[in-house]
């Protein structure tokens, strides 16, 4: 296979970042294939255009663990396999619109991807192994990162903060390696024409389309908007009222002494005993032991109904003016 081309990057630098906007990346293969739980073609899409705005994950406590723990999960790799690893980054010599950040390459030019996963991935990584969500996720991202080196094995190592490692073998076919180059042309060419993948309703976020649809929206929303910080204004009112008269009812109470009724000045007052709820789930716990209740509530549970809510939205997903990062995409590759 012929070699990659390496490009002298230092990797969550601004040049990297722009490097990695003018392609498409091992990471992005996952989400054009169809594999990631995180992010839609549709989404990836948006973002590479510039239409709306990448997550910022700089807070993300997967992502900060992983860069934490990246250069212990090196150092192991490198003393179980006796190889020195480089990270570095690199363009496909058969399509360098392809391209890699690796978190070592060794000195046959065989990537290792490290990944420092939650508790819950982790779980699922012990319990499933190659059949997990993670695996198959990450498995097509270092089979990207083949494709890029020019080489047919990789590692992918799942290293955690106490040692314990998940070590996986990952190869590359000539079949997959078509895939998954045919599947990145198709994508990029999206990009260049501004053309949409196919959206998926459950995932992807509804955008309005310009002119009618666009104004109609902004109209409402921005009367929407005006509402709500009404309805705030007068919430916080009625809830200072709510407390002051809390106040006035226990002054009147305390007046009546033992009598439990009154009806004076307007105010008619009943004083009553409650009995509490049972708490049922604990009577099960307690009586019934060996009962999955998991299981057994689900059978009486009623039928699921879609609900909506409404939030005031802090960080704008669309981007207004869109020419600034797509003006830069079109110089080199439109």
């Amino acid at each position: 296979m012929p070699k990659m081309t390496v490009v002298d990057l230092n990797q969550r630098s601004e040049e990297w970042l722009k490097w990695r906007a003018l392609g498409i990346t091992a990471t992005d293969i996952p989400v054009i294939l169809g594999l990631s739980p995180y992010k839609t073609p549709w989404q990836l899409w948006a973002e590479k255009i510039g239409r709306i705005n990448p997550p910022d994950l700089s807070g993300n406590p997967n992502i900060q663990r992983g860069v934490a723990l990246e250069d212990k999960a090196r150092q192991l790799a490198e003393s179980r396999y006796g190889e020195f690893l480089l990270p570095m980054c690199g363009e496909c010599a058969k399509w360098d619109v392809l391209r890699a950040s690796f978190d070592g390459v060794d000195t046959q030019d065989q990537p290792y991807e490290f990944k420092a996963p939650s508790k819950t991935v982790w779980d699922d990584l012990e319990a499933n192994g190659v059949e997990s969500t993670a695996f198959k996720l990450y498995e097509a991202q270092v089979q990207a990162q083949l494709t890029v080196a020019g080489q047919s094995i990789g590692r992918l190592i799942f290293y955690r903060e106490d040692g314990a490692d998940q070590d996986f073998e990952i190869r590359l076919t000539p079949e997959r390696e078509n895939q998954i180059i045919e599947a990145a042309k198709h994508f990029w060419q999206l990009v260049q024409t501004g053309q949409p993948p196919e959206l998926d309703p459950d995932r992807d976020w509804f955008i309005p389309e310009s002119g009618t649809e666009k104004f109609k929206w902004e109209a409402h929303a921005e009367a929407w908007r005006m509402q709500q910080e009404q309805i705030k204004s007068l919430k916080d009112k009625l809830k200072a009222l709510e407390k002051d008269q809390k106040d006035v009812q226990k002054a009147l109470i305390n007046l009546m002494g033992p009598f439990r009724h009154a009806d004076v000045g307007g105010v008619k007052v009943t004083r009553f005993e409650k009995s509490g709820s049972v708490d049922y789930l604990k009577y099960l716990q307690e009586n019934f032991p060996d009962l999955d209740l998991s299981t057994e509530l689900e059978n009486y549970r009623k039928p699921s109904r879609e609900e909506v809510r409404f939030t005031r939205s802090e960080g704008e997903l669309v981007n207004r003016d869109m020419s600034e990062v797509i003006t830069p995409v079109k110089a080199a590759y439109f």
